[in-house]
């Protein structure tokens, strides 16, 4: 089977997703890391999106983060990523699903209406709204392993673990903390930071800081 290249962009974490999938797995492959705002003519011809991550594989391209980790999985098996059985499995695919269509587009909405005190208080409700349904729903009801599905870690926690990481950025600029009855969650996190996939990938809280000010326009 031929080599892996995964196409990223460090500071991104939809390519740290499948950066801690890859190194889960073992899987050997080749980083070329990608400048977004200077993009080369070819990477066009790879990602109709304009997107990372991409991987090129046997000759193939696969673009979309949760796509690339499902091929992932079935291309390389073990270690199994997904919960075994098919309702476990749906499971996973239903709080992936969460991540994407909930909590990401709530943390957005956050940035986009820190300014005005009303849309903000609103906002951060919101948000508080998912955490509360992540801890309640997700982590105190599916197992009590440190993970989403027990002791193994499974796609569900790398899905997840990038954007709860960058949440403690929010903090230190919004002035917004993630609600303190959400034990599990904090659990959780200390687990995912103990993973060596996690300290590959990550760039620390200062650097989220600072990428979250740059792209707000706060100064420092």
């Amino acid at each position: 089977m031929s080599k892996l290249e995964l196409i990223s962009y460090a500071a991104c974490p939809f390519a740290q997703r499948t950066r801690m999938v890859l190194i889960e797995k073992g899987v050997d492959f080749t980083l070329t890391e990608l400048d977004l705002s200077n993009k080369p003519d070819w990477f066009d011809e790879i990602s109709p999106y304009g997107k990372v991550p991409v991987i090129r594989h046997d000759g193939q391209t696969i673009y979309e983060s949760a796509v690339i980790n499902e091929y992932l999985e079935e291309v390389f098996p073990e270690p199994l990523l997904m919960p075994l059985g098919a309702f476990a499995r749906a499971e996973a695919r239903i709080w992936m699903h969460y991540c994407d269509a909930y909590y990401l587009p709530a943390s957005s909405r956050l940035s986009a209406t820190y300014k005005n005190p009303e849309k903000k208080t609103e906002s951060v409700q919101k948000l508080e709204d998912t955490f509360r349904f992540i801890e309640i729903e997700a982590l105190r009801k599916l197992s009590d392993g440190p993970y989403w599905f027990g002791e193994k870690i499974s796609l569900v926690d790398t899905h997840y673990s990038p954007f709860l990481e960058r949440f403690a950025a929010y903090d230190e600029i919004f002035g917004v903390s993630m609600p303190v009855e959400c034990t599990r969650i904090r659990a959780w996190l200390d687990a995912m930071a103990s993973r060596q996939s996690f300290q590959d990938t990550t760039r620390g809280l200062e650097s989220h800081i600072k990428g979250m000010r740059r792209r707000l326009g706060i100064a420092a």
